[in-house]
């Protein structure tokens, strides 16, 4: 479904700073994205737009690259958290969920983190400010990764995902680029490297 993208993503990353303003619930976006209830993102000066934002929301068809699925060699707990991620895959996505079967985007989150026996916010913006910003050629499992993506209006929100090998991710899609559910991810998909505005983590390595 997707194209591979080379991975000119690194020196975006570590100059990325993070929002403290709170930000207001989200309640229901039109036609194309139906974004987690727990928060928009936060307005385009407190955080770096990605390169080619306001591009189209519509990923590309097919991938060049297989994904494994795999976690990679990592804590304990980290993998506890990734592995409760994967066995979700699937999972339809729905707003205001936060499991056992049913997630929004960052319920999802919450819901891994949690099934591990490890705190973390519910609300995307939450999880943003829990952790502190890091390269993503320094991502372990349970990191992280944070994208804006616009809705049909053109309004900008912020989507988070899990981290849980090279090249991977996995996250709760909230109906964006043809996908929607618990979905593993490319992260050298053109679609998602456009739109990633950094990597946080929020575990002690």
């Amino acid at each position: 479904m997707y194209v591979r993208h080379d991975k000119r993503m690194k020196t975006a990353l570590t100059a990325m700073r993070l929002p403290q303003r709170a930000v207001a619930l989200t309640t229901c976006l039109t036609a194309g994205l139906v974004l987690s209830a727990c928060s928009s993102a936060p307005p385009r000066s407190d955080m770096p737009s990605a390169a080619q934002n306001t591009a189209s929301t519509t990923a590309s068809p097919a991938a060049t690259r297989s994904l494994g699925g795999q976690i990679a060699s990592t804590s304990d707990t980290r993998a506890a958290i990734a592995a409760y991620a994967l066995q979700q895959v699937d999972a339809p996505y729905q707003a205001n969920a936060v499991g056992p079967d049913r997630f929004d985007n960052s319920g999802y989150i919450y819901y891994a983190y949690r099934g591990a026996g490890a705190a973390l916010p519910r609300a995307t913006q939450g999880q943003l400010d829990a952790g502190k910003p890091i390269d993503l050629a320094e991502a372990q499992p349970a990191d992280l990764l944070f994208f804006r993506v616009d809705d049909a209006t053109g309004s900008d929100h912020l989507l988070v995902g899990l981290y849980t090998d090279t090249g991977e991710m996995l996250m709760a899609v909230p109906n964006v680029g043809g996908e929607s559910g618990v979905t593993l991810l490319d992260l050298d998909d053109e679609f998602w490297a456009q739109r990633m505005v950094g990597v946080i983590r929020v575990l002690n390595p």
